[in-house]
């Protein structure tokens, strides 16, 4: 045989023989997972027109609607009989709008009543109460001693109603807080006002808008969390999680028109007061005389019927295929607030439409895995991870039969500008965060052998049950954990635009939504494709 000619052949049956065994080594179907798709479902999934996928709202209906029909197309089969859905209801609490009111009264009898939205703080989630009293004002409620300043000096507050500002002093332009320390921009700030309230003797506290802040109620700021200040929910026949806080004073926001009833007659406005002690730094505090305020609040109840929706793809191999791996992700989020609309983008059609894309993956190989898959979109997480909860408690697979959960979360971002505190960790354009609680030794080697062959690193510094941002409890995963099946977490990250108007598709790195996508889809393929199944060699039971 010619030297050259055996060369030749030799070197094409090397190339036949490594190509095939590439092309085996990759048939788990995430080569099939492209940008393109990805924006394709999140561009319906986070559309404006299905208003932020609130629970109980038409929005988040549509959007189940859609991946029902994205299902059935793909050829899943439904897990709950002939259906894909899983009802559950949750029973929802909230302000009576029309029954929760502020009346002010003078000393001439004549009265005011305020109906405009109340949100109340603590104690957590509505109740029914009524106080009244005369009124204090107390300047931002703070106490700094760093400063030599404390709003609460030379008042007498027990028994009364305080009335405070949100934030802290500023320049005149209100550009720059004087008080360091904290960020006085975020709602977290509130904490720093909360002990010293706590211990005030007050009845109630109503916070309102500083005028310097350019908004006159809490909802305009921040849109979706005044929604959650508002409402609470429980799953039906689990117990009520509203904290109650007998003895401590009622603390909630008010619209600014409500300050500006009660100080007319008083001599100051509260941009007038705001002005004093922001020029001074000295509390302005005082008694607002002849006024007194009395406040109701009522809560109006309703049950609602939430579904999550579950898909499965069967295993191919004639036991294991009795075994399953779970995808999940939630479809839900906070929904809008009058013409403010949070699309949830990342939070989650992300999340959701990355497993649309693993299903689809999966559907087109010639041989499945030998375990199957278990497919799970989630409603109510933004309310108490509620579906999730409710899945594991009524099961459609054994949980027994349950290997290991793979959730996305918010897996679309790379990490801008702003996300830079320790509030807002984010991840680089070929990073993601991998949560896990260390439950399964074998599972973590998997994703660590991906993570080696893949030009994506993976970043565990947000993982364990010790980290201050608990995330590795804040996401549907966890109702998994507790019930000792190991889990694994993605996210890019938590983002300044986190559960604001401003979570859009415009901001999603579809290239690196795809990286991620296809790296899920692989780790879950290797562990449904194992003869021996994942050891829980550290299960929450134990712990």
């Amino acid at each position: 045989m010619n030297h050259y000619l055996f060369l030749f052949l030799s070197m094409l049956v090397f190339a036949l023989f490594t190509g095939s065994a590439v092309s085996q080594k990759k048939d788990n179907g995430a080569q099939n997972i492209t940008a393109y798709d990805l924006q394709s479902h999140m561009s319906f999934l986070s559309s404006q027109h299905l208003r932020g996928r609130e629970n109980g709202e038409a929005g988040l209906e549509i959007a189940q609607q859609y991946i029902i029909s994205q299902a059935r197309l793909m050829g899943l089969k439904p897990a709950a009989g002939n259906s894909f859905l899983q009802p559950y209801i949750v029973e929802k609490s909230i302000m009576h709008p029309e029954k929760t009111m502020i009346s002010i009264s003078d000393m001439k009898g004549d009265t005011i009543t305020i109906r405009k939205p109340v949100y109340q703080i603590l104690p957590t989630g509505p109740a029914d109460f009524s106080v009244s009293g005369e009124v204090v004002f107390a300047g931002y409620g703070l106490r700094q001693d760093r400063y030599g300043y404390n709003d609460f000096g030379g008042i007498d507050a027990k028994g009364k109603i305080l009335l405070i500002m949100w934030g802290a002093p500023t320049t005149d332009d209100g550009k720059k807080y004087l008080f360091e320390g904290v960020n006085w921009s975020s709602f977290m700030s509130v904490q720093a006002k909360l002990t010293p309230l706590l211990f005030t003797g007050a009845k109630a506290v109503i916070i309102v808008m500083d005028p310097k802040s350019g908004f006159s109620s809490i909802d305009q700021k921040y849109p979706g969390l005044a929604g959650e200040l508002n409402s609470a929910e429980n799953l039906k026949g689990e117990k009520n999680r509203t904290v109650q806080m007998p003895n401590l004073p009622k603390i909630l926001f008010a619209d600014r028109s409500v300050a500006d009833e009660i100080l007319k007659g008083s001599g100051s406005t509260l941009e007038e007061l705001q002005k004093k002690i922001d020029s001074s730094l000295k509390p302005a505090s005082f008694t607002i005389p002849e006024k007194k305020v009395a406040i109701t609040e009522t809560v109006l109840k309703k049950e609602i019927t939430l579904n999550n929706i579950a898909a499965v793809i069967g295993g191919s191999d004639p036991v294991l295929k009795n075994e399953y791996v779970v995808f999940m992700a939630h479809i839900d989020h906070i929904g809008a607030a009058g013409d403010k609309i949070n699309a949830g983008a990342d939070d989650n059609a992300s999340g959701c439409s990355a497993l649309l894309e693993i299903a689809d993956a999966y559907t087109s190989l010639k041989k499945k895995p030998l375990r199957s898959i278990l497919f799970l979109w989630v409603s109510g997480e933004e309310i108490g991870l509620y579906g999730s909860q409710y899945y594991v408690n009524n099961p459609l697979i054994p949980l027994e039969k349950t290997v290991a959960t793979m959730n996305m979360d918010m897996i679309g971002r790379v990490k801008g500008v702003a996300d830079t505190t320790a509030e807002t960790p984010m991840t680089g354009l070929r990073e993601v965060f991998v949560i896990s609680g260390n439950q399964s030794s074998e599972l973590l080697k998997i994703a660590r052998e991906e993570d080696e062959a893949t030009v994506l690193d993976f970043d565990y510094s947000l993982s364990g049950r010790e980290h201050p941002l608990q995330l590795f409890s804040r996401s549907d995963h966890y109702n998994f954990v507790k019930n000792d099946i190991p889990v694994l977490f993605f996210t890019t990250g938590l983002h300044t635009d986190y559960h604001t108007p401003e979570d859009v598709i415009e901001k999603i790195d579809f290239d690196k939504m795809e990286l991620v996508t296809r790296t899920i889809c692989r780790i879950g393929y290797s562990v449904a494709s194992r003869k021996e199944r994942i050891v829980v060699d550290n299960p929450f039971s134990s712990w």
